[in-house]
């Protein structure tokens, strides 16, 4: 067997998160991520369904993504919110990563990343890709140390972040390795969004 074709022969790696999310304390949803890894390819599959009475609204996204490296490749995601649909796609084209969606067309530079929170390099970025809107979306990583943070009944050693937007500010956690733990942020009407790993 030729060394290409045993290579193509091995399963691509494949990483998990499934959350549960809750708002104020109150289960809401969740959000399964899936990362299927091949060389330095990966292809991405993210699904969140939020039914928010509290917030008057139900939420569903469907996002697919691939990326080479670091650099996102294509973006898909069709996003359910009050009857509301929303459809953003993006490909790289030409030297240039161009983005449509409800604000138009657009091109950014070619290699981007989206809020791909299990990648720990989007804290190295100073603007990311709004999944849902299309947004070139101007970012402040802040430093927050080191934390303990419960995961599945365990105690566990995570370095935590806040991550500013104009309208947001999200927190996340993460393993010495770098593994994606948790994240919390707070809505624009004040109510605070958390994750937990099931």
């Amino acid at each position: 067997m030729l060394l290409a074709e045993y290579l193509s022969a091995i399963p691509a790696l494949a990483r998990e998160w499934h959350f549960d999310v809750s708002v104020d304390g109150l289960p809401i949803g969740t959000h399964d991520i899936i990362v299927h890894e091949n060389g330095d390819e990966r292809s991405v599959e993210s699904d969140m369904r939020y039914g928010v009475a509290l917030l008057g609204r139900s939420y569903k996204q469907h996002a697919e993504e691939t990326w080479r490296a670091d650099c996102l490749m294509r973006i898909d995601t069709r996003t359910e919110e009050k009857d509301r649909v929303t459809t953003v796609t993006g490909r790289l084209e030409a030297g240039a990563f161009v983005i449509t969606g409800p604000r138009g067309r657009e091109q950014l530079a070619p290699c981007v990343m989206s809020f791909a929170y299990w990648n720990p390099r989007v804290l190295r970025q100073t603007h990311l890709l709004n999944a849902q809107t299309g947004a070139w979306t101007a970012v402040t990583v802040h430093d927050l140390g080191k934390d303990s943070l419960e995961v599945r009944g365990t105690s566990r050693a995570a370095s935590h972040y806040r991550i500013d937007t104009e309208r947001n500010r999200i927190e996340v956690w993460y393993s010495p390795e770098g593994e994606w733990l948790s994240l919390r942020s707070t809505t624009r009407d004040g109510h605070v969004l958390s994750y937990r790993l099931r």
